[in-house]
């Protein structure tokens, strides 16, 4: 190995080991400033339809927000669901919020025919980068509950029909008082 060879595999490795360590520290600082237990982040983005979505406008009810895509293949066990959970509580304050990804994403108007197809008749929006962020979409699905005074107070991520369904009904029916 000549010199000059070895002066140049020493700048490499050490810019290679400072970059590693710069990126665990990143990731690190970004987990721990996790948003649960506080305020559900802003969100206002179009539906599929093309209305607004605006968590403000919901002030006072038990929302559960399910982040997904047409691409996934969880996310089409959990949205039958998500419905039943719409139709059954809904009367009593439950908000149901299907967010689509804005990974991979299909025109508004595929995803509501994906929808329609699919039987989903709960409000379903358009994410964007800044959403996806905001809530720490990293998985999907990823399924938020905020409670009536638009906290964070549960994080779901993924869906096993055969263990989510009955947790995630139990805390919706304890945030509505059900219980």
């Amino acid at each position: 190995m000549t010199r000059s060879t070895g002066k140049g595999f020493w700048i490499a490795a050490t810019f290679l080991f400072a970059f590693g360590v710069a990126r665990v520290v990143t990731m690190a600082s970004m987990q721990s400033e996790d948003i649960m237990g506080g305020p559900a982040p802003a969100l206002e983005i179009p539906s599929v339809h093309g209305e607004n979505v605006s968590l403000e406008a919901l002030k006072g009810k038990v929302i559960l927000i399910d982040f997904w895509a047409v691409w996934c293949g969880p996310c089409k066990k959990s949205a039958p669901f998500f419905q039943e959970l719409a139709d059954k509580y809904g009367d009593d304050g439950l908000e149901v919020i299907g967010v689509h990804v804005d990974d991979r994403m299909p025109p508004a108007d595929k995803v509501a025919e994906y929808l329609d197809d699919a039987g989903v008749s709960y409000v379903n929006a358009l994410s964007n980068v800044d959403v996806d962020n905001g809530y720490m979409i990293y998985a999907m699905p990823t399924t938020y509950l905020i409670d009536r005074e638009g906290i964070l107070v549960k994080r779901h991520i993924g869906f096993n029909p055969d263990t989510a369904p009955a947790e995630l009904e139990e805390a919706v029916r304890g945030l509505l008082g059900l219980d």
